[in-house]
């Protein structure tokens, strides 16, 4: 008993610390999926200037999925979306 104890403890921890990386790896992935995508049409600096609350961001990311729906599926939208929005608030 005491070894799964152990066990369950030495897990929870390893969680626990993890859990900051996880957080990182999926922002850097959200920036690089910015970087990809929206480069295509302009700079990838351009829209990082730009002060928009989650409303503003969700329409102009939409308005650049409608323009080739191909290129930005709806989950990388809202990754997209997501990423901007914590871009502005870090800026302001």
């Amino acid at each position: 008993m005491k070894k799964i104890i152990s066990l369950v403890t030495l897990l929870a921890a390893v969680a626990l610390v993890s859990l900051p990386a996880m957080g990182a790896g999926k922002s850097a992935g959200a920036e690089q999926l910015f970087k990809t995508k929206c480069s295509k049409c302009h700079s990838y600096e351009m829209p990082l200037h730009m002060k928009k609350d989650r409303a503003g961001w969700e329409q102009s990311v939409a308005k650049m999925q409608k323009m080739n729906p191909k290129w930005i599926n709806d989950k990388e939208a809202k990754e997209i979306t997501n990423y901007l929005v914590s871009v502005s608030q870090k800026s302001k």
